[in-house]
């Protein structure tokens, strides 16, 4: 066992001493700044501003669907308020009261 681990050090010191200059300086610097992107990336320092603005992104987006949804059941309630018969609100109302009535029978 012994010789193997001096056999691994001699290998080691070996390759160190036939690589030492086989790098050029701009490949060099190129690599640090891989490992350095790569580092913010896994910690997250860097990231942290694209995924908190994706978040936001899908947070908007389904804030601006429900304001869409509640702006639609207001204007069918207040076409059928206006008692004027109107395909839309005879169509909101329909939908009104098929979800009324399968709100009571899931109960």
């Amino acid at each position: 066992m012994t010789e193997r681990n001096s056999t691994n050090v001699s290998l080691d010191e070996l390759l160190k001493k036939a690589f030492a200059d086989d790098l050029p300086a701009d490949v060099a610097a190129g690599m640090r700044e891989r490992v350095e992107r790569f580092r913010e990336a896994k910690t997250g320092s860097a990231s942290a501003a694209p995924g908190r603005s994706a978040a936001w992104g899908w947070i908007f987006r389904r804030s601006v669907w429900a304001a869409i949804s509640v702006l639609l059941l207001a204007a069918g309630i207040l076409l059928q308020g206006r008692g004027s018969s109107s395909p839309l609100a005879e169509r909101i109302s329909a939908i009104k009261t098929q979800y009324a009535s399968l709100g009571t029978t899931r109960r």
